[in-house]
């Protein structure tokens, strides 16, 4: 949810042909600056067929009046969108209380994609279309990406290539975005940035602003990301990218991976506030299972990150401290085998709980952990895995979450949610 072995900088430089659109039906709302409200239970958040949706985990009732699109990383606001005569219609609203926090009109019809840390910003682009070739969009030449803020529309870039936004940096100057090359039946992808005040697409660069002798590109699927709010970074994690090279060794000898085995999955981390990226290789033999197998998590107060690969029973905790960035261990958490989808979550005691086929699993990770030790089956495949307080557990089912108590293994209640694809994540009551 998204490259490199160095450190990376986001440089000045141009790409494709960019125009800034002057700013129109801007209407003044009250910025999304905190939420507005305070939950008063566990809110669920969930994805059906008709969007996200926000629950009350008591009572089951929905908090917004119709689902969403987009979370904020932190699941304080959300994002709707619909088409009218004037454009697409915007609307941010609390995630707690369901109130509106934000709204406005951009021209044409569009999809949101991204929205910024703190609810302010939201871009939407072109839709990107199906295609059979998964997880890259269907051909385009050109994209046009608009901003919308608390005002109405701010900027409005037509880009030429195949362009998906990916995240705001911490300032909202700048929107990074993922290339897909070539731009009418793309293979692989590439990081930009694009300056929102010039409309100017920039590539990545060394952190010593050195060029590479080739720009990086990728390949990759399975994607996942979480958001560490304290160092302002995103943690994307990929799998399977059998030609993908990364900067070092361009810069070291062009195509080179001498006594290496070869990489099938990394972690990919973007830091919002800095502009640079970094990305953590994972040993074998993540990446070389299913892309489906695999999960990222981040402990609640970001001490480690967490990748899962279910089909291997292996988890590589990885520090995300700014000078790490490295994978400290490879844990052996459960046998291999383990089949279907992969979730994971952590626990505030220092557990970690994931979650694939009709399997839920529950091991203490961190040190000096209180967590417990639990193995549930569940009545379907798992849609999801959130933690919830205490020693609570929420299990994403067909047509329902299931919330079990982890010190028991007891199940405590039964929320249904009529054709949920997939839960995920749960806030916890605010006082």
């Amino acid at each position: 949810m998204t490259t490199r072995r160095t450190l990376l900088r986001v440089a000045a430089g141009t790409a494709g042909v960019a125009a800034l659109g002057a700013c129109s039906r801007r209407t003044a709302s009250r910025p999304a600056s905190e939420p507005v409200s305070k939950a008063t239970a566990e809110l669920l958040f969930v994805t059906t067929a008709s969007g996200l949706m926000v629950l009350d985990a008591t009572t089951a009732r929905p908090t917004l009046p119709a689902p969403a699109a987009l979370a904020t990383p932190n699941w304080g606001w959300v994002v709707a969108a619909t088409a009218d005569k004037a454009g697409t219609r915007v609307v941010t609203r609390d995630a707690h209380s369901g109130r509106v926090v934000s709204g406005g009109v951009v021209r044409g019809e569009l999809v949101p994609r991204v929205v910024s840390t703190d609810g302010r910003l939201v871009a939407l682009a072109t839709p990107a279309g199906s295609t059979a070739r998964a997880p890259y969009p269907a051909g385009r030449t050109q994209t046009t990406i608009a901003v919308i803020d608390s005002g109405g529309e701010r900027a409005r870039l037509t880009l030429a290539g195949n362009l998906e936004p990916e995240a705001f940096s911490a300032d909202g100057r700048l929107l990074f975005a993922l290339d897909y090359l070539p731009p009418a039946a793309p293979d692989r992808y590439r990081v930009r940035s694009i300056d929102l005040a010039t409309g100017q697409a920039a590539p990545l660069f060394t952190k010593l602003k050195v060029p590479v002798p080739a720009e990086e590109t990728m390949r990759g699927e399975g994607r996942q990301a979480v958001y560490d709010a304290d160092r302002k970074m995103l943690f994307t994690l990929y799998t399977h990218q059998p030609d993908h090279l990364h900067t070092r060794d361009l810069v070291a000898a062009p195509g080179a991976r001498d006594n290496k085995p070869h990489v099938h999955a990394f972690v990919h981390s973007l830091h919002l506030e800095q502009g640079w990226a970094y990305c953590i290789d994972l040993p074998s033999p993540f990446g070389e299972g299913p892309a489906a197998a695999h999960a990222i998590t981040i402990a609640p107060h970001g001490q480690w990150l967490y990748v899962l690969d279910a089909s291997t029973g292996k988890v590589a905790r990885v520090n995300p401290d700014v000078n790490e960035l490295a994978v400290a261990q490879v844990h052996q958490v459960t046998a291999p085998g383990l089949t279907g989808a992969a979730a994971a979550t952590t626990t505030a005691d220092g557990g970690l709980v994931f979650g694939a086929g009709k399997q839920v699993v529950a091991v203490p990770i961190a040190a000096a952990s209180n967590a417990p030790k639990r193995e549930l089956t569940v009545p379907t495949a798992v849609r999801g895995v959130a933690a919830g307080a205490g020693s609570t557990v929420y299990v994403g089912q067909d047509d329902a979450v299931i919330c079990y108590d982890l010190a028991t293994g007891g199940q405590l209640r039964r929320i249904a949610v009529p054709g949920l694809v997939e839960l995920r994540h749960v806030t916890p009551a605010l006082a």
